[in-house]
């Protein structure tokens, strides 16, 4: 008996390394874009851990979708609309990198948002990244550092 708790406790120390997400679980059984692709809604929003989603709000709206087109470009698409009325759309043309661990935009077309969704994002100074720190149908968490802050959102 102590040999079978022996190997189930070793087993589930390895397993859990194999984690492809840093807060994902540890299996599952819908695909990549069936848990990424589709409308989402940012409902956590932190600057250095501090929480900053009403001012994202004031500047972009809170519905994110992520899709691919039948040039099989994949895109990542903000849509709201601004306190001041204006259009409160961002759009990015993005890959995936590192395992689909980390979304990396390749272009960037309209945006009027805030930090790293702001107009100036095609700033050297950026990586370019968002790391996904986990991926669930209505649980997706993602992490990037812009002029040396830490920004996190969450979706669902």
């Amino acid at each position: 008996m102590k040999k079978l708790i022996l190997i189930l406790l070793i087993l589930a120390g390895i397993t859990e390394g194999c984690k492809k997400y840093e807060d994902g679980p540890w299996v599952s059984f819908r695909s990549f874009g069936n848990r990424l692709f589709g409308n989402h809604t940012l409902i956590k929003y932190t600057v250095d851990g501090v929480d900053s989603l009403t001012s994202y709000n004031d500047s972009l709206g809170l519905n994110f979708y992520f899709h691919s087109t039948s040039q099989g470009e994949y895109i990542w698409r903000i849509n709201g609309q601004r306190k001041d009325g204006k259009d409160g759309t961002a759009y990015y043309k993005i890959s995936f990198v590192d395992h689909k661990k980390v979304i990396h935009i390749e272009e960037v077309g309209h945006a009027m948002g805030t930090g790293p969704f702001g107009e100036n994002v095609l700033s050297a100074s950026w990586n370019w990244e968002w790391e996904i720190l986990k991926l669930e149908k209505k649980d997706i968490r993602m992490k990037t550092i812009y002029n040396g802050k830490e920004y996190f959102i969450e979706l669902n």
